[in-house]
C-alpha cells in the first residue's frame, strides 16, 4: 500500500528535464534524467539520482566530468530520444550538440547547460547519487523549462503572469 501511494505521490513532483552527457571513448553518451536537484551554491553543486541499472551508469559514477542539460519546453522531441533504447546508439544525431570544455557533450538550445566535476557518488538501495561540482554554466535568458509531472511533459506557467 505504501508503495503505491508513494508512486502515485511522486506522480505530482513536477520535475524539470534534463539530459546528463559525457564523452566515452571520444563518443558524446547521455541520458534523460528527472531525479536532478542543485545542493549547494558554495561551491556551486548538483545531484542527480541514477538507477544502477541504467546503461549509463557505470560510465556516469565513474566519469570524472559530466555535462547536466536542463531542456527547454520545445525540446520533448530530444527527451523522447534519449529515453527510447531505440535510439542508444544514435541520441545524438540530428541533435545540436558540442563538446564544451575539450570533452563534455552539451546540447544547444537549452534553458541551461552545466559542465560539472564528479565529487561524490553515494549508494542508495537501487540508485547513485552522484555530486559534481560546477565547472561552468551557459544560462539561456527566456525561462521556458520542460517539465515532466504525472507521466507527461508540461509547460511552465507564471503564476503571476
Amino acid at each position: 500500500m505504501v508503495e503505491t501511494d508513494f508512486r502515485l505521490a511522486m506522480r505530482r513532483l513536477a520535475a524539470t528535464v534534463t539530459i546528463l552527457t559525457l564523452e566515452d571513448q571520444g563518443r558524446p553518451m547521455g541520458m534523460a534524467a528527472t531525479a536532478v536537484c542543485s545542493l549547494s551554491i558554495d561551491p556551486p553543486s548538483i545531484l542527480a539520482c541514477i538507477n544502477q541499472a541504467a546503461r549509463l551508469h557505470p560510465l556516469l559514477v565513474g566519469a570524472d566530468r559530466f555535462g547536466l542539460n536542463i531542456l527547454a519546453d520545445d525540446q520533448d522531441d530530444i527527451v523522447r530520444r534519449f529515453s527510447d533504447p531505440r535510439f542508444r546508439k544514435t541520441r545524438f544525431d540530428d541533435v545540436d550538440w558540442h563538446f564544451e570544455s575539450g570533452d563534455v557533450p552539451v546540447i544547444a538550445g537549452s534553458q541551461a547547460s552545466l559542465v560539472c566535476a564528479r565529487s561524490e557518488v553515494l549508494q542508495h538501495a537501487s540508485h547513485s547519487i552522484v555530486i559534481g561540482e560546477v565547472i561552468s554554466a551557459n544560462v539561456c535568458t527566456d525561462i521556458r523549462p520542460l517539465l515532466y509531472v504525472d507521466g507527461g511533459f508540461a509547460r511552465h506557467v507564471r503564476a503571476d503572469s
